[in-house]
């Protein structure tokens, strides 16, 4: 697929891999649709950043976690694009990183299933309909290689990015033949999400991570680029964790 007047979606595009993946597709002449929930003065920052590489953008505040939200976002988005071509689901959040999984409150597991895989499939609902009719479309959701391995502090968040990869695989059958539908799984990354994250847990993830560092959002982001491009790809996770997760 060439990028140049796509038009892509990025859901939680305000920050981090998010904020990096706005700005590759549109250095790529992608035209960017950015949501946000909270971070309205960083989305309309990237907003300006976005359009002075000469392709357009438009700004979206929804909670993607509910249908309706999300539903009303991509409206917007057709009305002012008439198209979608590219989802990215991006958006996640980790409400707390010391999580004791016998003290986990339903508040917290609920929202935390809600905002990192619910609104994955809330995307998926929302836009295939439109990429089936346009007969093309790609589909890029954000995973995690702790949804492979397991992180015990952080159960709830595991739990739901290892969801995402077998929701990839189910809708890449489901969407097949004219739309892909894959996933990118990070290990660490120099994000707002992972400051909260001590230096001691740093510093083993470096330690056990064979290229020595964490990985940096531009990489993730040329990771989802290659998977946009990609026409024979499709309910594949790829790992994008500097070897992490090499046995």
């Amino acid at each position: 697929m060439n990028l140049k007047n796509k038009v892509v979606l990025i859901t939680g595009a305000s920050r981090g891999i998010g904020r990096a993946t706005a700005l590759a597709f549109a250095k790529e002449g992608s035209h960017i649709v950015i949501n946000y929930f909270k971070q309205k003065t960083k989305a309309q920052s990237l907003d300006k950043q976005i359009k002075k590489l000469g392709v357009k953008a438009l700004v979206v505040q929804a909670d993607v976690a509910d249908l309706k939200q999300f539903k009303n976002m991509v409206n917007i988005a057709v009305k002012k694009f008439k198209k979608i071509d590219i989802l990215v689901n991006n958006a996640g959040l980790i409400i707390q990183t010391d999580q004791n999984w016998q003290k986990i409150t339903d508040k917290i597991w609920d929202r935390t299933l809600d905002v990192n895989l619910k609104s994955v499939f809330n995307g998926i609902k929302a836009i295939a309909p439109l990429m089936q009719k346009q007969k093309q479309g790609r589909i890029i959701n954000l995973a995690s290689v702790f949804g492979q391995t397991g992180a015990a502090p952080v159960v709830a968040y595991t739990t739901a990015k290892a969801g995402i990869e077998s929701l990839t695989r189910a809708m890449a059958k489901e969407l097949a033949p004219n739309i892909t539908v894959n996933s990118v799984a990070p290990a660490v990354c120099k994000t707002d999400m992972t400051k909260g994250t001590g230096p001691q847990v740093i510093k083993w993830l470096k330690d056990n991570t064979p290229l020595k560092r964490i990985a940096e959002p531009n990489e993730i982001a040329s990771s989802i680029i290659f998977l946009a491009q990609s026409d024979f790809i499709t309910g594949q996770t790829l790992n994008v964790d500097g070897g992490y997760c090499l046995k």
